[in-house]
C-alpha cells in the first residue's frame, strides 16, 4: 500500500481508531523514558509491534555510538523478554556510528530490516523514532522506495519557536546529518519536538508507587525501580519528603499513534528541515507540508500508560 503524500490523509489516519502497523527505534538505555515506551507499545491493543530497533547514543554510560547502540540492543532484549518471554517481537541491533553522508548509508540490522518490514507490510508503516536517527535515515538510503508506504514519528527537535529555532536536544544535537536525510528525503515526517512538546510527559514517584508498583507484573515494578534509581526513593534518609518528577519524553509516540489529537494537537505546517548548526530552516520545495505536534495532553496519555499496564497483568 502507497500513500499520496497527503497530510490530511495521514491525520485521518492518525485519527481514526484502526491499529497501526509500528516499528520503534529506540536508544533503551540511554534513560528510562524508552524502557515505558516499548512496555506501553507492546502492550498496547491499538499498535502492531513489528520490531524494536537500537539506536546509537553518547552519554555518561557510553563514550561512542558503537558501545551505545549494543546497551540499548542489550536493554532493548530485557525489557522485551520481561513482557514477552516467547520472544515475538523482533530485536534488531543497530549503527555503530553515527551517519556522515547524506548518500551513504551505515549498516546494520536495524536499517537493513526497518527497510525489509516496510517493503514487506501490506499497509503504511508508522516509524517512531525517540533515539538518533541514523538507522532510519540508512534505511531509506538503502531503499529510497520505502519513503512511500511510511510515516515517521520524530521525537526529536523542538518547537519551531524554541529559543529561535533552535533544535538541539540530545537525540538532533548527536545525529543532524541522519535528521537533514529525513526531513528532506521525501518521506511524510510528524514532529513530536522535545522543548515545547513532550517535555509536558511526565510521572512522578509516587504516582508509580500508587498506580503501577506491584499492579503490572515484573516490567511495572522494573520501571518503577528505574525512576527510582534516577530520582530517588519517596523519602530522604531524614524521612523528608522526596517530591520529584520524571520527564517521560518517548511515550507520546505510542500515545499519538493511539489517540491522534486526543493526546497532542496535531497540525499541518510548511515542510521544515535543519541546518547544518541544528536550527530549523523552511525547504526549498515551497507546497510540501509537515505535521507537528504540541500542547500534548499530559494527564489523558499518563492516565492511558497506567490503565494499559495494569490491565495487562490483572488476575
Amino acid at each position: 500500500m502507497y500513500h499520496d503524500y497527503s497530510m490530511n490523509k495521514i491525520l485521518r489516519d492518525l485519527r481514526s481508531p484502526e491499529k497501526k502497523y509500528f516499528i520503534l527505534d529506540t536508544d533503551t538505555d540511554n534513560e528510562v523514558d524508552d524502557q515505558f515506551a516499548i512496555a506501553y507499545a507492546m502492550l498496547s491493543d491499538k499498535v502492531d509491534l513489528l520490531g524494536l530497533c537500537a539506536a546509537p547514543y553518547v552519554n555518561d554510560r557510553a563514550p561512542d555510538p558503537s558501545t551505545g547502540a549494543e546497551n540499548s540492543y542489550l536493554e532493548m532484549v530485557k525489557v522485551r523478554d520481561m513482557i514477552d518471554p516467547e520472544k515475538k517481537v523482533p530485536c534488531y541491533r543497530g549503527s555503530p556510528r553515527y551517519l556522515t553522508s547524506m548518500d551513504e548509508p551505515v549498516m546494520s540490522e536495524a536499517a537493513e530490516n526497518i527497510a525489509r518490514i516496510v517493503r514487506e507490510t501490506d499497509g503504511i508503516v508508522y516509524t517512531a523514532v525517540i533515539g538518533c536517527f541514523t538507522n532510519l535515515a540508512s534505511a531509506l538510503l538503502i531503499d529510497p522506495s520505502i519513503k512511500d508506504k511510511m510515516v515517521v514519528l520524530m521525537i526529536g527537535a523542538n518547537a519551531f519557536d524554541h529559543n529561535g529555532g533552535d533544535c538541539n536536544e540530545f537525540n538532533l544535537y548527536q545525529d543532524r546529518m541522519a535528521a537533514k536525510v529525513i526531513f528532506e528525503c521525501g518521506v511524510p515526517v510528524v514532529v513530536l519536538p522535545a522543548m515545547g512538546g513532550t517535555e509536558k510527559i511526565y510521572t512522578t514517584s509516587a504516582d508509580l508507587q500508587i498506580y503501577l508498583k506491584d499492579q503490572a507484573g515484573e516490567i511495572g515494578n522494573y520501571l518503577c525501580r528505574l525512576v527510582e534509581r534516577d530520582e530517588g526513593p519517596l523519602f530522604n534518609e531524614d524521612g523528608s519528603a522526596n517530591c520529584r518528577y520524571r520527564i517521560i519524553w518517548d511515550i507520546g509516540s505510542i500515545a499519538v499513534l493511539k489517540m491522534g489529537d486526543g493526546a497532542a494537537d496535531l497540525d499541518i505546517v510548511p515542510a521544515r528541515t535543519i541546518d547544518m548548526d541544528g536550527f530549523w530552516k523552511m525547504r526549498e520545495d515551497l507546497g510540501r507540508r509537515m505535521i507537528m505536534a504540541s500542547n500534548f495532553r499530559r494527564n489523558v496519555i499518563m492516565s492511558d500508560f497506567y490503565t494499559v499496564l495494569r490491565n495487562a497483568y490483572k488476575d
